[in-house]
């Protein structure tokens, strides 16, 4: 009788055991998933705003910058800001190292052999506008502008338009002409 009663409260002891076990392992494993549901808020956040990194490296790279907004792209993190009276914007690729800086410039910026060929080969077409990238030499990443990327060089862009053609052409520092890619 005695091993009875002795066999019996180790069933009990037991089975006690492996529930309080059981919900143990229940209670880690909701605790688990809410911590991984939070990184994934916490991943989601940080991929709409604009690294700490970038916005470090901004303030190295342009530190007299006025009026500054950032944005963050699905290719780059993006600064827009003024410098000297002009309105620029830097692009930092996944590193937050500076790519390099857009603005827009004036059809009579572009080398006068580029001016004269863009009048001769797109007589009728309206220049919509010009925008000059000029590359941070010490990063090789490839930019992207219009939705195309290209080689990492100092370059010109110009926009030009003709009824329902809209075409973006590179321009050369030196004044070579080359189409980029029609828009519409």
């Amino acid at each position: 009788m005695k091993r009875i009663f002795v066999s019996l409260a180790i069933i009990l002891l037991a089975t006690s055991v492996t529930l309080a076990n059981k919900e143990d392992r229940e209670a880690r494993r909701a605790a688990r998933h809410e911590k991984k549901e939070l990184r994934k808020e916490k991943r989601a956040e940080n991929r709409s705003e604009v690294s700490y990194q970038t916005e470090q490296e901004f303030q190295g790279d342009f530190p007299d910058a006025k009026n500054i907004a950032y944005e963050k792209t699905s290719n780059f993190d993006e600064v827009s800001f003024t410098l000297n009276g002009k309105r620029l914007k830097a692009f930092y690729d996944y590193e937050s190292k500076l790519i390099g800086t857009t603005n827009k410039v004036k059809f009579s910026a572009l080398p006068q052999s580029a001016q004269n060929e863009i009048k001769k080969e797109y007589k009728g077409y309206t220049i919509a506008e010009v925008i000059k990238f000029d590359d941070n030499e010490l990063n090789g990443s490839d930019m992207s502008l219009f939705g195309s990327s290209f080689n990492d060089a100092d370059n010109y862009f110009v926009q030009v338009k003709k009824a329902k053609k809209d075409i973006v052409l590179k321009v050369s520092m030196s004044g070579e002409v080359s189409y980029f890619k029609q828009i519409k």
